[in-house]
């Protein structure tokens, strides 16, 4: 990414059209470059939030090994109906604050998870603006769930690095 695109994609980052921002980051990424860019980003989602999951650990190691990049979307599944469970519980009680937010972690798991399934070029990928809600994703917990300068600084440099 150039520096005037950078400058661009901070701007729209940091005036609340962090989808604008995604598009512009996640456009000028090479094919090949996208998948490890998403599983970054969720790394370091996993890392503050502490939140576990065997779905979530089963798409990092497709996200950092190209020839699995195929199963990104059987991952994407099991990350669905995992998201789908805890959907069912909502409508039986009101969830805990832990369990939305790794409803959230999933949401953002599942869009990884398109990301590094698209990197295939297969003939049924998922909706190209997947990889850039990732950021509108980032940019939600930065202002809703860890609201600190210090977050909101590893978010946007994890976003904007190659």
């Amino acid at each position: 990414m150039n520096h005037v695109d950078v400058k661009e994609a901070a701007d729209l980052w940091a005036n609340g059209k962090p989808l604008e921002a995604g598009r512009l980051i996640y456009e000028s990424l090479p094919l090949e470059l996208r998948p490890g860019w998403a599983s970054r980003i969720l790394r370091l989602v996993l890392d503050r939030s502490k939140i576990q999951s065997s779905e979530i650990d089963d798409l990092l190691i497709v996200a950092d090994n190209k020839p699995m990049w195929k199963d990104g979307h059987k991952v994407f599944d099991r990350l669905r109906n995992a998201t789908l469970e805890l959907d069912d519980l909502r409508r039986i009680r009101a969830p805990s604050v832990e369990e939305s937010l790794q409803n959230y972690v999933l949401s953002l798991a599942e869009l990884v998870a398109k990301v590094v399934y698209n990197a295939t070029t297969p003939p049924d990928e998922f909706d190209e603006e997947s990889g850039w809600r990732i950021a509108a994703y980032l940019r939600w917990l930065v202002d809703r769930q860890w609201p600190d300068e210090a977050f909101e600084r590893q978010a946007w440099e994890v976003l904007s690095s190659v």
